[in-house]
């Protein structure tokens, strides 16, 4: 009785927690330019960048600055109610000719980020831009750059000296984001050991400040990462270099508690004023639409390297794009789960199991570029630890993670310590719930799941949490999603969704962290997933077994998110 009053007071404390210190909102603009013809998908216009500062002005907003932020993280001064700190990225000219003048209107401070490579490209040469090569004039000088400093209205950020570009990633030739990849080397076969990735983040963040320094007369004391992402690593690396804020592009709140990782809202496809408005709030008002499918790489790697495995993996992805997938879970074992059976062979390189094929980048990445889905990788938990032993799982997480450039990762894993909590689907809350979680307190199995995704947080700290649940239940408030058993019949179906309604699971704010499993029996999916949808479910798997692609026209016009009212 005493140890089950400690588990329902432990759970309480883990579900109360929430980030700390005060919160305020960040938005990271890119490009901006005067007409609409013109623009790239980072860039909005100069007319609605300034009705944004308008709608900021007179709607009691207060443009604040890192030094406003520090003071806040130290308790010196408090930020105000409605505080947002404004940020452009990659020293596009336009930071210069459109959006400097309206500073110097409206008395906004600003924090721009500047690639140090670019920078020190010959002002009549190029600069590559993404997989672009565009002219070094699309950026500002360092003449402009000392100008706008000297205003005390923008504060020069780094954004990297040269990360901000694709590194070598897999055998396949995948250029993968510099800052969050152990490069592989064609001519030796080999990736990066640990001690070279953080070697060459160190070289390059000392170069930019150096570099910085140089020209504008002081070393920046915030890094802007490049894509906005980043490993732990990584940033351990920038802490050690002398910076002190570091900012990356979650749509998420940012909190002076933590003030080395300010999320910022990325305004894409210049966005109206009121979606910009919307989207400040960070509020899931409408129900994430998540449209799940699970895939095996075994039929890939029975294709063998080559054009035949490119044709196969490109087929997959078409089918997964018309069935309209925009989650992908990811099977990292080479074969199928047979129960009690340790894990023989893996898709990823590491020092713990045999390797069938080295696969999992290059799909993780293809799937999230060209198949436009978010990639959420499983690897069987209990068949990983009768494997390697479970004081090694972290290890084999983190390792998978310094391989994979995915969203998320998916663990199976008991429910205990009763109904869980209905929560809203807000990943910063989730996300320190799940920090807060003391591992002592847990049962073998929740503990032995919490420990393999702190190994893969070691590498990558913004993965989410999926968990595949033995029974029909809501998620522990410290997971951001449930992938549910499948339903057995169409009238199944129904009465799971009915209630979980009837819980609170399918409010709008809710549903998306509830994915309802089909049934295998594909004549039945299109109804199952009709009667669910009616009572408000907005999250559907094919699951566990991969779906047949290309699917069929009537699944794939029920199924695929683009045809759902809301967007995610």
């Amino acid at each position: 009785m005493r140890l089950l009053l400690c588990l329902l007071l432990f759970f309480a404390g883990a579900a109360n927690a929430q980030p700390t210190g005060q919160h305020f909102v960040s938005i990271a603009f890119h490009d901006v330019d005067d007409r609409v013809d013109q623009l790239d998908t980072d860039a909005v216009t100069s007319k609605g960048l300034a009705q944004f500062f308008d709608w900021l002005k007179g709607s009691g907003w207060t443009a604040i600055s890192l030094d406003d932020v520090a003071a806040a993280a130290r308790g010196v001064r408090p930020l105000p109610d409605k505080a947002i700190l404004i940020s452009f990225d990659d020293g596009y000219k336009s930071l210069y000719t459109r959006v400097f003048p309206l500073l110097k209107v409206y008395r906004f401070p600003v924090v721009a980020a500047l690639v140090g490579s670019w920078m020190e490209d010959r002002p009549d040469g190029t600069v590559l831009y993404g997989d672009r090569v565009v002219p070094r004039s699309n950026f500002i000088t360092w003449a402009e750059a000392r100008e706008m400093q000297a205003s005390g209205l923008v504060e020069m950020a780094s954004h990297s000296y040269n990360l901000h570009r694709g590194v070598l990633a897999n055998p396949q030739g995948n250029n993968i984001p510099a800052a969050i990849t152990w490069k592989y080397d064609a001519a030796t076969g080999r990736y990066e050991d640990d001690v070279q990735y953080r070697a060459r983040i160190r070289a390059d963040l000392e170069q930019s400040r150096r570099v910085m320094a140089a020209n504008l007369g002081r070393a920046p004391r915030a890094l802007v990462w490049p894509f906005g992402r980043f490993s732990r690593p990584a940033l351990e690396v920038a802490k050690s270099v002398g910076f002190t804020f570091a900012l990356t592009l979650e749509p998420e709140p940012a909190y002076t508690s933590d003030l080395y990782n300010i999320h910022r809202y990325f305004p894409t496809r210049n966005p109206s004023l009121g979606e910009i408005a919307r989207n400040l709030r960070f509020d899931p008002a409408d129900p994430a639409t998540r449209r799940i499918a699970c895939i095996s790489l075994d039929k890939l790697a029975a294709a063998g390297p080559g054009a035949s495995q490119d044709e196969a993996l490109g087929a997959m992805i078409e089918g997964l794009r018309t069935l309209g997938a925009n989650v992908v879970v990811i099977d990292a074992q080479a074969g199928s789960d047979v129960p009690g059976r340790p894990l023989t062979e893996v898709y990823f390189p590491n020092s713990l199991l045999p390797m069938r094929a080295d696969l999992l980048s290059r799909v993780t990445w293809q799937l999230r570029t060209r198949g436009s889905a978010e990639a959420f990788i499983r690897l069987p938990l209990a068949a990983a630890a009768a494997a390697v032993g479970e004081a090694s799982v972290p290890k084999l997480y983190a390792e998978m993670m310094r391989k994979a450039a995915s969203d998320g990762i998916v663990l199976e894993a008991p429910i205990s310590g009763g109904a869980p909590r209905v929560v809203v689907d807000r990943t910063e809350n989730i996300r320190a719930r799940r920090a807060a979680l003391d591992p002592a307190a847990l049962d073998p199995g929740t503990r032995l799941a919490l420990s393999a995704y702190r190994g893969a947080a070691s590498i990558d700290p913004r993965q989410r949490l999926m968990l595949e649940l033995p029974v029909a239940a809501g998620p522990p408030d410290w997971a951001d999603m449930a992938l549910l058993p499948a339903a057995s019949d169409v009238s199944g179906m129904a009465a799971l969704a009915g209630r979980f309604r009837s819980e609170g699971w399918l409010r709008p704010e809710v549903a998306g962290r509830v994915a309802f499993t089909l049934p295998s029996d594909r004549s039945m999916q299109v109804e199952a997933l009709r009667r669910a949808q009616r009572q408000g479910a907005s999250a559907f798997a094919l699951c566990p077994q991969m779906p047949s692609l290309p699917p069929a026209a009537a699944l794939s016009s029920a199924f695929s998110a683009a045809t759902y009212p809301y967007r995610p």
